[in-house]
């Protein structure tokens, strides 16, 4: 029986654009004009006989299907990435494996790994994600990126990036103001992450402040990092992130800082080389170059966010 076929130029563009929540930052990453994928993504609304997206400015918005279909598109792209690795695997074509957290891949490391594979074509490399910093296996990668105060006992460690937690939100939510103070801040509805590495990250926040965050409702609490970054960018409210995670986001005016205050922790993300990645070929470059991928500004680094 024939497989029935798949508008995959479509479902590209369509998972560009629900990753960016823009259609020209989704041309960028695909190499094609802003208005093709425009139209790539219209046409597959068309086939569908749904709205993806709310077309809201700065940025788009998922409607419910939007959504049911990005989650289904990206366990397809990471079920299709893996078989493609285990068949290189047994060709002898092992590629270094990079277990990191997706909030960190997403934000932080694929950004920067054009740059990496322009100056190394000659290093493969497999990025297999977790939603938690704790859940991983070192037995099954060769890199593992973690977030603490140092890096795993026994094993080869460095620090990528310190911890900079910055109040962001959209400008909708400030209506007009400036950035706030922290007591001004407090009164605002703050969004939590409840994980178990953050769930008093904004009482870190405001330490010294002589300012007491009040206890979140159930509500306005996370789990997830992906979906506590949603929710400060469809305006639910205030949320913690970090430097430079967010400051693509802070250049193009998606995002503005809430307050003035940057707390910096002894806390960071650290690369490890697991048993299973000491000696291999590769696996020491990529964590030098991991840790000063950042020593240089990138074009959105070093510059002031604009506030409406």
């Amino acid at each position: 029986m024939a497989r029935p076929s798949l508008p995959l130029h479509q479902i590209q563009a369509f998972d560009a654009a629900a990753r960016h929540l823009s259609f020209t930052r989704a041309a960028r990453e695909l190499n094609v004009l802003g208005p093709a994928v425009g139209r790539q993504v219209a046409q597959l609304e068309a086939d569908l006989g749904v709205s993806l997206f709310l077309r809201t400015k700065p940025r788009l918005t998922l409607t419910d299907e939007g959504a049911q279909l990005a989650r289904a598109v990206a366990a397809g792209f990471e079920a299709l990435h893996q078989g493609l690795a285990e068949l290189r695997d047994r060709s002898g074509q092992a590629a270094l494996v990079v277990n990191a957290a997706i909030g960190f891949t997403s934000y932080y490391l694929l950004p920067r790994m054009g740059a990496f594979q322009s100056r190394h074509p000659e290093i493969a490399l497999q990025i297999v994600t977790r939603d938690q910093n704790p859940d991983y296996d070192p037995a099954t990668c060769d890199l593992l990126v973690t977030f603490g105060t140092a890096g795993l006992e026994g094993m080869v460690s460095r620090r990528v990036i310190p911890e900079r937690l910055v109040a962001v939100c959209t400008p909708a939510v400030l209506g007009g103001r400036g950035p706030l103070g922290r007591a001004e801040l407090a009164a605002e509805r703050l969004l939590h992450l409840s994980a178990e590495s953050h769930f008093d990250d904004w009482q870190r926040y405001f330490e010294g402040s002589g300012v007491t965050p009040p206890s979140p409702p159930r509500h306005d609490r996370f789990h997830s990092f992906m979906v506590h970054n949603r929710a400060v960018q469809n305006g639910m409210g205030i949320g913690l992130s970090w430097r430079p995670f967010m400051d693509d986001q802070l250049e193009s005016g998606a995002l503005v800082l809430a307050a003035t205050h940057e707390c910096r922790t002894t806390r960071g993300y650290y690369c490890n080389v697991t048993p299973r990645g000491a000696g291999k070929p590769g696996a020491e470059t990529f964590m030098t170059w991991l840790c000063e991928a950042d020593r240089a500004p990138s074009p959105a680094a070093d510059r002031s966010p604009r506030h409406p």
